[in-house]
């Protein structure tokens, strides 16, 4: 078990140089003690990270990992609590409504943001319902085509799509960054792309290389791969710069798609309810901040095309903040309705 420490150490600010330091270490270590008549220890008991997404899937694996991790350095488990559905709603009113005491969490992405566009009244808000506590990582998407698409530019795929109106097909999975990218290029573009949802990601991409679906917006390090065999297509990238995987594919500010540079496209991280103590908000972001060190997490995020993305609490509010300001409108011109 790891050590604890004490309220009144935590509240010696000018406490000697070496008990500033034993302060520190224990913050970083993740064991703290909350303020109060009868102080305890924080974690004394399992904590709980309600998860919107479907066990088994790319961001439920890496919130899995995340959470062995804390469980390894606080001494306690940390439970997964799968509960996808209404477009991430259902796990984010769970987790707003849960105490606020260190004990539920909640793993998010950029849906937080634009959920109660198309869920109204969700039962929290996406600023004021949670405490940030830390960012894992971010992503941006390429445009991927299929091999036999007689296409190597986005002007040549509005082309295409504008004589065979109906025809071409771009499929995304349901509710996700994907889907917003996918409708607002089909505005921006004026092509009359088919839009084809799909509930697995595996599905689609596996009729993408079938060539049943002739265009993707994803993130998939897999996909990348393929396009270096020559067995996809890539024709632009929602990053700030080229990917320095396949630099020669241009960013869609370089292909015409101002529209679509939203620099993240996707991003994922944990947040508390709101009124958490900020003293155990530090503790857990200290923790998974040093967990995202870790090269079986790194490896996984990279298997996913992500970027680890080290946050404060402070700057994990403030993105929020500012997610919770850029996609509402996005996704209310792509008009999108709920599933």
């Amino acid at each position: 078990m790891p050590s604890r420490l004490s309220s009144k150490s935590l509240s010696a600010s000018k406490a000697p140089l070496g008990i500033a330091r034993a302060t520190l270490l224990g913050l970083a270590c993740g064991a703290i003690a909350i303020h109060g008549a009868a102080a305890q220890p924080y974690p004394a008991k399992p904590i709980k990270m309600i998860s919107p997404f479907s066990a088994g899937g790319p961001p439920d694996v890496l919130g899995r990992l995340i959470g062995q991790k804390l469980s390894e350095r606080f001494g306690y488990n940390i439970t997964i609590d799968n509960r996808p559905g209404a477009g991430t709603t259902l796990a984010t009113r769970a987790a707003a409504a849960a105490d606020p005491d260190g004990y539920t969490l909640l793993q998010v992405n950029a849906t937080l943001a634009y959920a109660p566009v198309l869920y109204p009244e969700p039962g929290y808000d996406p600023v004021k319902s949670f405490a940030p506590v830390a960012t894992l990582a971010t992503w941006s998407h390429f445009l991927f085509i299929a091999a036999d698409v007689p296409s190597n530019t986005v002007e040549e795929l509005v082309a295409f799509a504008k004589l065979n109106p109906g025809k071409v097909n771009i499929g995304h999975p349901v509710g996700v960054p994907p889907q917003v990218l996918t409708e607002i290029f089909k505005t921006v573009s004026g092509a009359p792309f088919n839009s084809v949802p799909y509930r697995q990601a595996a599905q689609l991409r596996a009729d993408l290389l079938a060539g049943r679906i002739h265009a993707y917006f994803s993130a998939g390090a897999e996909l990348v791969s393929l396009v270096q065999q020559g067995k996809l297509k890539a024709l632009a990238y929602t990053g700030v710069g080229r990917h320095p995987d396949l630099p020669q594919v241009p960013t869609v500010i370089e292909a015409g798609l101002p529209q679509l540079a939203l620099n993240p496209s996707d991003w994922t991280g944990v947040v508390a309810p709101a009124g958490t103590p900020p003293a155990v908000i530090g503790a857990l972001s200290a923790a998974i901040n040093e967990s995202l060190h870790a090269p079986e997490v790194r490896a996984n995020i990279a298997r996913q095309g992500g970027t680890v993305k080290l946050t404060s609490p402070s700057e994990f509010a403030t993105f929020v903040a500012a997610e919770a300001k850029k996609w509402p409108p996005l996704v209310t011109a792509a008009r999108l309705k709920a599933d």
